[in-house]
């Protein structure tokens, strides 16, 4: 592949993300998928090889996104209360509602496998180490805080009871 072509597909891979967080990837097939991003059915799977190898990599570049955005926010907090709130003011912001939406979607079918598979045992992974470097404390703590977090998102999501959702995070944080 030539450089030209690693940069279109750079490109294709943030249009794509942009589209599958605000539309999701289960449902879509290539031809309308394409026409959304601005490409062709052809070029897409030039550049992926099957909308199983595009799944996989919208979801490996998601997942990149993620563990920027997560070093970033942890980057220059100075203890473990001002981590997870900062943390937890990222991860309720509507303005991320989308993106996290998407997340849980591939979360829970990547437990059925297919084109998903892999995807939530990766992102455990990979979110673990900096928590418990940001906390602190044992891989037990960093595990506690992950689940707890994105339980509380999911109940967000499902509910947008933000008070609640905002109250039982408090608690959480209390406990640590």
């Amino acid at each position: 592949m030539t450089e030209q072509d690693e940069g279109r597909r750079g490109e294709l891979l943030v249009k794509l993300l942009d589209y599958s967080a605000a539309h999701g990837l289960s449902e879509t097939s290539l031809r309308p998928l394409a026409a959304a991003v601005g490409s062709s059915p052809r070029m897409l799977l030039y550049f992926f090889g099957s909308k199983e190898g595009l799944v996989r990599e919208v979801h490996r570049y998601a997942r990149d996104v993620q563990l920027r955005l997560l070093a970033d926010t942890l980057a220059d907090c100075r203890d473990r209360a001002e981590a997870l709130r900062a943390l937890w003011r990222w991860l309720s912001d509507p303005a991320h509602h989308d993106v996290t939406r998407f997340f849980f979607e591939s979360y829970a079918r990547s437990l059925r496998g297919g084109a998903w598979e892999g995807f939530a045992e990766a992102s455990v992974r990979e979110w673990l180490p900096p928590l418990q470097r940001a906390l602190g404390g044992s891989g037990t703590d960093a595990t506690l805080v992950l689940a707890a977090l994105r339980g509380l998102v999911l109940d967000l999501l499902a509910t947008g009871d933000v008070e609640r959702a905002d109250a039982a995070f408090e608690a959480l944080l209390a406990t640590m």
